[in-house]
């Protein structure tokens, strides 16, 4: 994975670290520099290049209000790619980590007139955020939130305490929550902000399928599996360089503009975190990404070139 941009990237102190569920822990960080943070909001995330030189994505769980510091909840993925395992065995407090953001792409709609936040396992991260915003807004909330057991369920404590009647927990090793039957009518004005596991994803996904568009937010951490489709073949112009390459069926546009020694920035190369978004300045961009919105696609002004690919002919690129 390539690093973070020197331009975009700010150092930061580790001041606590926490262990506030089975295998999940909390980071606090302040900058290093004594500078201000950039402030967060709702639903925002940090990249953050790890001990182990991986560029790994983490939501913002603290108070949006609380700028001196980020506090992130990393959950120890054994079957992971090694950052999570990274965090843990090597960053203590007084460590020094460089970040990028916060960015949003998970961002709480303007007013709601309602919010159903749905969780499961280590996705309650930005909604613990969104919940703590929501509450000091007066905003109408209710919190489903899917784990093991008890002691998997980082901040149940805290959720409750903003507000008991609003967070039902769904505590088992197997799903229990019934997504057909929590969304089988639509509430106007209703907005759902869903993080979690693939399963817990498209469960709401296809419950909420009849809802007009823009009410339902996701927040994914890998692609779901049934999203391959056929590759052509197609051409790439880099509107800097001036370079035109082809993009055959094997390879991503990522992969071949960096074999053309161009340096693009990129985490999960599965088309869930957005660090890869490139500006698209001609051609038509088959979407394949779960980060941006069906407007923002049939604007058709930037592609995750880790997943996505031409429509056929040729795309020009901001690279």
């Amino acid at each position: 994975m390539n690093g973070i941009p020197i331009g975009e990237s700010r150092r930061v102190r580790v001041t606590a670290v926490r262990q506030v569920a089975e295998d999940v822990r909390t980071f606090e960080l302040v900058a290093a520099d004594g500078r201000p943070l950039p402030p967060p909001t709702a639903g925002s995330h940090l990249v953050i290049e790890v001990p182990a030189g991986l560029l790994r994505h983490y939501s913002l769980c603290g108070d949006p209000r609380d700028a001196s510091r980020y506090v992130i909840a990393v959950k120890r993925e054994a079957a992971g790619r090694g950052g999570s395992a990274s965090m843990h065995d090597a960053v203590e407090p007084g460590s020094i980590l460089t970040i990028a953001g916060p960015r949003n792409q998970f961002p709480l709609a303007p007013q709601p007139s309602f919010s159903v936040l749905i969780a499961g396992g280590i996705g309650i991260t930005p909604l613990f955020a969104m919940a703590q915003a929501l509450q000091h807004t007066h905003s109408p909330w209710e919190l489903h939130y899917c784990a093991r057991s008890a002691a998997h369920a980082a901040f149940l404590g805290e959720l409750s305490a903003l507000r008991p009647s609003a967070v039902t927990p769904y505590l088992s090793p197997t799903p229990i929550f019934d997504a057909a039957t929590e969304f089988s009518r639509f509430r106007p004005g209703t907005h759902v902000y869903c993080c979690g596991p693939a399963g817990l994803m498209q469960a709401v996904a296809d419950a909420t399928s009849h809802w007009p568009e823009g009410l339902i937010h996701f927040e994914w951490f890998s692609t779901p599996a049934d999203t391959e489709v056929p590759n052509g073949t197609f051409e790439v112009e880099l509107a800097r360089s001036g370079m035109v390459l082809a993009v055959p069926g094997h390879l991503s546009v990522l992969q071949v503009v960096r074999a053309a020694g161009i340096d693009v920035p990129s985490s999960c190369e599965e088309g869930v975190c957005g660090t890869c978004e490139t500006r698209v300045l001609a051609g038509a961009v088959d979407h394949r990404d779960h980060v941006l919105s069906p407007a923002e696609r049939r604007a058709n002004g930037s592609m995750m070139i880790c997943v996505s690919r031409a429509e056929g002919g040729r795309l020009v690129l901001d690279l």
